[in-house]
């Protein structure tokens, strides 16, 4: 418990000690911890609905209608441009990486503890890492390696695999969903650099939700009023958390923010402990204090 807690102060200290009382920077955290916060609330919706046996592109293409819904509008009044992409291919790669991110995301969250499906995500940053690498020739260096490697350390104290049975399956589909998930991130960084957001918002909400039309239709089954609203809940608050998270970024260094967003397994475990009676054992809270410290150690490297 104590690397967890002292993991866990030091960030938010070193975080507050970085910006000036008064500043923008203090709103962002604030956007981005409530954000953090949503995307565990979808989490506990995904996995209550999961086992309610409610099959997740069900779930998905529900949360993807949702958020068509939200961005009708714009896009209509964009119609021109969303019509003209100019990087084809690496859109289809990034709805390729989205929809075996979130499908798989939604599939792992419905049968492993909420705190083992959440730190599984977090190794996103080291795929994201060997992507650029290899593809962008983005260099990596030796302090970053390290960094990535003492997270990834974390999540495997949190989840723990025994590597035998079920459990090992869904550490497997959390993983090629975080490959999934650091493919459409590196597509994005390409993309952003010459297409709208508003193109990056509707392709993806487009063509994840006719990806997973035809297998939820096949798995259909008619939910209760109390799934629909949870349903409905998964769209509209994920819609609300990737919007504060947007907000958090423009007025906060990214760097700041992204570490804030470590704060998300200190989240999954206290909604894990008590909507799911999930105890961490003192290895997961070693893991988490390492997840947190390679946030931190960043931070600390760039202090005079």
């Amino acid at each position: 418990m104590a690397p967890f807690l002292s993991a866990s102060a030091a960030l938010l200290q070193l975080t507050h000690q970085r910006l000036s009382p008064q500043s923008d920077a203090h709103k962002g955290i604030g956007l981005a911890l409530l954000s953090t916060a949503l995307f565990v609330v979808v989490g506990v919706l995904v996995r209550v609905l999961s086992e309610q046996t409610m099959g997740v592109l069900q779930i998905l293409f529900v949360r993807q209608l949702v958020l068509m819904t939200l961005l009708a509008p714009a896009m209509l009044n964009a119609l021109d441009s969303l019509l003209t992409p100019r990087h084809l291919g690496l859109h289809v790669a990034r709805i390729g990486g989205a929809f075996t991110a979130l499908s798989l995301g939604f599939l792992t969250l419905g049968h492993l503890p909420l705190a083992n499906a959440t730190a599984l995500g977090f190794t996103q940053v080291l795929f994201v890492a060997l992507i650029a690498r290899l593809w962008l020739k983005e260099a990596v260096s030796r302090h970053r390696w390290l960094t990535l490697l003492i997270g990834f350390a974390g999540v495997m104290l949190v989840v723990q695999p025994d590597f035998e049975g079920t459990a090992l399956v869904y550490t497997a589909t959390g993983l090629a969903g975080a490959i999934g998930a650091a493919v459409a991130v590196v597509c994005v960084r390409r993309i952003a650099q010459t297409e709208p957001r508003l193109t990056l918002l509707a392709y993806q909400a487009v063509f994840v939700g006719l990806l997973a039309l035809i297998p939820a239709l096949l798995q259909w089954q008619w939910p209760t009023p109390a799934q629909w609203m949870m349903l409905l809940g998964v769209g509209l608050l994920s819609s609300l958390a990737q919007w504060l998270g947007v907000s958090a970024y423009k007025l906060a260094p990214a760097n700041v923010i992204a570490n804030v967003e470590y704060a998300k397994i200190l989240y999954a475990m206290a909604f894990g402990y008590w909507w799911f009676s999930e105890q961490p054992d003192t290895p997961a809270l070693l893991g988490a204090g390492l997840i947190l410290s390679s946030a931190l150690i960043p931070s600390l490297a760039r202090q005079p």
